[in-house]
């Protein structure tokens, strides 16, 4: 009843395992340059910038203390590694199951059941990344152009997962691939915008005029000085040398008013 078969699924899987796999390749070679200068920036051990995941998980707890009051990589590893480790074995799990007629029915609905948990977790994945997107990259774009770039980035994120159904409940024919391939490419441009970004920030901790702003001492300070520490510094990673000392002195300036 079913055209099911091994080679058929094998032949589907292989074609979709190449794609994730050339697509994975690229986003591990980004992550290891873009990681490779903020280590340059945030004084960690560049090699460390070759291990997936914790190479940007270790960005995040850098952040800690310094422009974010969290250590954000906490939320990187519930929100992206958990929910891509549950997708990679639901696709090892149906590649490795053998079809043929007397179990297509078992196949089938075991197919339905593991669609349904890779869009969970593919959902998880795309919204927290927007909100992540803010907490990785706002403190190293200080110019108003880059800040709208990624406004963009983040709103074409979030236009592909939730509007493509809006825009086809109003119009019957509208191209959801080619918001896919707008959203793709802009892509990009994000990914080129983010890593000049770095490496300028990178040169400005090099020119000796720019300093990179040290961790508070959570044991130290309470909550309120904390927050109103960081808030002064307005989410800067580095700043020049002559406003950062200005920024340590706000808990003073508080206390003597």
């Amino acid at each position: 009843m079913f055209g099911f078969n091994n080679h058929m699924l094998e032949s589907l899987f292989n074609i979709f395992g190449g794609i994730a796999t050339l697509y994975a390749s690229i986003g591990y070679i980004v992550s290891v340059i873009f990681s490779k200068i903020m280590f340059d920036i945030l004084g960690v051990k560049p090699i460390l910038a070759l291990v997936p995941f914790y190479n940007t998980y270790r960005i995040y707890k850098e952040y800690k203390g310094r422009v974010w009051k969290r250590n954000w990589g906490v939320a990187y590893i519930l929100t992206f590694i958990f929910p891509a480790g549950i997708i990679t074995g639901v696709v090892l799990n149906l590649t490795s199951y053998k079809v043929n007629n007397e179990v297509v029915f078992n196949f089938m609905l075991l197919f339905l059941v593991s669609i349904i948990i890779v869009f969970i977790c593919f959902l998880i994945i795309n919204v927290f990344g927007v909100i992540m997107l803010f907490i990785m990259y706002l403190p190293i774009f200080d110019t108003k152009v880059r800040k709208v770039v990624l406004n963009i980035q983040a709103a074409l994120t979030l236009l592909t997962i939730f509007g493509t159904s809006i825009f086809i409940e109003i119009d019957p024919n509208f191209n959801t691939v080619r918001l896919v391939m707008i959203q793709m490419i802009f892509s990009v441009v994000f990914t080129i915008v983010y890593l000049l970004a770095a490496r300028e920030v990178r040169a400005r901790i090099r020119s000796g005029e720019y300093v990179l702003q040290e961790k508070l001492d959570y044991e130290t300070m309470d909550s309120f000085e904390i927050n109103e520490t960081l808030k002064a510094r307005k989410r800067r990673l580095v700043v020049p040398i002559i406003s950062n000392e200005l920024n340590y002195n706000v808990i003073e300036n508080n206390d003597m008013k």
